[in-house]
């Protein structure tokens, strides 16, 4: 029998529509997380424990998480419904492992409940959640923290490990970081008969980038058969020092024109120099005829005076004198800090304009 003209026009309207968001197939939501199970492995008691969790839309469509929930009461989601997270863009859930209330091994889910509100789409996501949490071994603090640190320095951290399992020979052998900004050693401080104390000094180096560093120290014990024991490493590195950029605006060839550049510390600091990172501006043009690939050479254009003070606030004087070829330009300069070893980079930016390549008044 011939296929009635109206389903034959309906159904490729169907495809094509599904290719956005599915509106019947349930399974959507999987596509959206970054991985389909977690492993926390053996952990210790008391320690803070936790999971990230990458959630990424990859559809038109904005997409909500509008439930979170867990099957074991060991697990807990430390996130605030609802969250709304546009096409394209990418969230992060967090899961904790309760390290205080529980012990033992767990295999357990964690369930994300996602929602697409214009089609009435919905998907529910089960991850299988594992872990061990050791009730013969504990940490304190519940985690390597290193807070908010300045960039630029070195810093340690201290942590105590306490084994209560009554083993005589109980040790830890060896405390081992993945991060090359991360370093850990480990010493025995104290024993009596089945109980044994040691510290952990977790050190971060001064090269360690901006930004959040997240990382898990692994503690190797003696212990035949037994998976190693993991703590977790966190870092917040925040620059110490703050710079502005030069916007110059437009200018004049042969103009001088000055600008100041402020410079903020958390400390007093000194400014040993500063370097140009571009030595030549690359030229946007300024009218359909400039050609794209011009350039505007700036070798003596920009002068810098350097205050010589040990200052909290400091200011860079930036005197430019402008060539004669039209166009955008935008330089790049690092400022190097004593005592510091990342330097510290800010911009000039501005557009050279002559008579003939101004625009005209309307």
């Amino acid at each position: 029998m011939p296929v009635p003209s109206v389903v034959r026009i309906l159904v490729p309207l169907v495809v094509v529509a599904c290719t956005a968001l599915p509106v019947v197939a349930q399974d959507w939501g999987a596509k959206m997380l970054d991985r389909t199970e977690i492993r926390f492995g053996s952990v210790a008691r008391l320690a803070d424990t936790t999971f990230k969790v990458k959630v990424k839309n990859p559809f038109i469509e904005e997409i909500q998480i509008s439930n979170l929930s867990t099957s074991c009461g060991c697990i807990s989601w430390q996130d605030k419904l609802p969250i709304s997270i546009p096409s394209k863009q990418e969230r992060e859930l967090t899961i904790r492992l309760d390290t205080v209330g529980h012990s033992g091994d767990k295999n357990v889910r964690a369930i994300i409940s996602l929602y697409e509100p214009t089609k009435g789409s919905a998907s529910t996501v089960t991850i299988p959640v594992q872990g061990r949490i050791r009730s013969d071994f504990e940490v304190r603090p519940s985690y390597v923290g290193f807070g908010p640190i300045d960039l630029g320095k070195s810093y340690l951290q201290r942590i105590s490990i306490n084994y209560i399992g009554g083993r005589p020979g109980w040790k830890i052998v060896s405390a081992k970081v993945s991060s090359p900004h991360l370093t850990a050693q480990i010493s025995e401080t104290g024993r009596s008969g089945g109980t044994a104390t040691f510290e952990v000094v977790v050190q971060i180096d001064a090269n360690a980038p901006l930004g959040v560093l997240r990382d898990q120290l692994v503690l190797t014990t003696n212990e035949q058969g037994e998976s190693p024991i993991s703590v977790p490493v966190e870092a917040k590195i925040e620059s110490d020092i703050m710079v502005t950029d030069a916007q110059f605006g437009p200018v004049t060839p042969g103009t001088t024109k000055t600008m100041s550049v402020i410079v903020r510390g958390k400390k007093p600091f000194k400014i040993e120099k500063v370097d140009r990172i571009t030595r030549e501006v690359r030229a946007k043009p300024a009218l359909d005829d400039t050609p794209v690939n011009s350039t505007v050479a700036l070798p003596d254009a920009i002068k810098i005076k350097v205050p010589e003070a040990v200052a909290t606030l400091q200011m860079l004087t930036l005197t430019l004198t402008p060539p004669s070829e039209p166009g955008m330009f935008d330089e790049e300069f690092a400022i190097v800090v004593e005592g510091r070893p990342q330097t510290v980079t800010f911009k000039a930016k501005g557009r050279i304009v002559t008579q003939e390549t101004a625009v005209p008044p309307k």
